[in-house]
């Protein structure tokens, strides 16, 4: 089963992912566009298995490769995603090598782990013989910091392809405010070239959300390949208050007109 995604990885090239946190498809098709992965969030995300099955097809309809982050540990829903044939799946809170170990049994069909064969899906597309090629990116997210001391072992780990930092979690751990950047804090910073070292020395990728200019610099120095540069609720977000603040202030000027220069409209005096 080819996955261009792994093939994407290998090239060396970085790659820009969108988070997808609302469980409507339209939103890949609106904003996908331009983006090489779309990061589907069942764990803190309003996605369920009939919306995450809709958000992958959505995902190959609109030309982009999908990682989906499901909630937990548990092989039968790591197994169930699976079947519906994401490019990628990915495993929170993997702290020692047997959390990996326990990821790649779910998610690997024997010899390397022990993923039970079926899948509707898979099947439907690639064939009965999908289980041959072994497309499927598994990857392992490093949120605390007893992960960050033991992401070596983590990363030698057979059927682990990347080591996905999870900056937010890792900060709460370490007692700093979401707002600080690894810019700001030299032991964020540290955790984060850690995690990237580990992986690069046992020949796997690794991962990270960076959302600016001088965060993706940063990252991609460090030795990160995928990055999720946004989140849906981020962009409708800000897209909105842009939008909001331009009409008010069109408004208020309007207002400044018709009262020969008062000072008051909207915002007060």
């Amino acid at each position: 089963m080819l996955n261009t995604f792994r093939e994407k990885m290998n090239s060396g090239q970085a790659l820009l992912g969108l988070a997808h946190m609302y469980s409507s498809e339209g939103i890949i098709e609106g904003m996908g566009g331009g983006w090489d992965f779309v990061w589907i969030d069942m764990q803190h995300g309003q996605h369920d298995f009939h919306s995450t099955l809709n958000a992958i097809r959505a995902s190959e309809c609109t030309g982009l490769h999908s990682i989906v982050r499901v909630p937990g540990h548990s092989p039968e829903t790591a197994q169930k995603v699976a079947d519906m044939d994401p490019d990628g799946i990915m495993i929170p809170m993997v702290n020692d090598a047997r959390d990996a170990e326990r990821a790649v049994n779910a998610l690997c069909f024997p010899p390397v782990g022990d993923r039970s064969y079926g899948g509707r899906r898979v099947i439907d597309r690639h064939g009965r013989d999908f289980y041959k090629d072994r497309g499927l990116v598994t990857i392992v997210q490093i949120e605390t910091p007893e992960a960050v001391e033991q992401a070596e072992a983590i990363a030698a780990t057979e059927g682990v392809d990347v080591l996905f930092f999870g900056s937010d979690d890792m900060k709460l751990r370490m007692g700093l405010d979401l707002a600080v950047s690894a810019e700001q804090n030299n032991d964020l910073a540290e955790a984060q070239r850690k995690v990237a070292a580990a992986a690069a020395s046992a020949g796997k990728w690794s991962g990270i959300v960076s959302t600016s200019p001088e965060s993706v610099n940063l990252h991609l120095q460090m030795g990160y390949q995928l990055v999720v540069g946004g989140g849906d609720i981020g962009f409708l977000r800000s897209g909105a208050s842009r939008q909001l603040e331009t009409l008010k202030n069109a408004i208020s000027h309007e207002s400044v007109n018709k009262t020969d220069g008062a000072t008051g409209g909207l915002y007060g005096n």
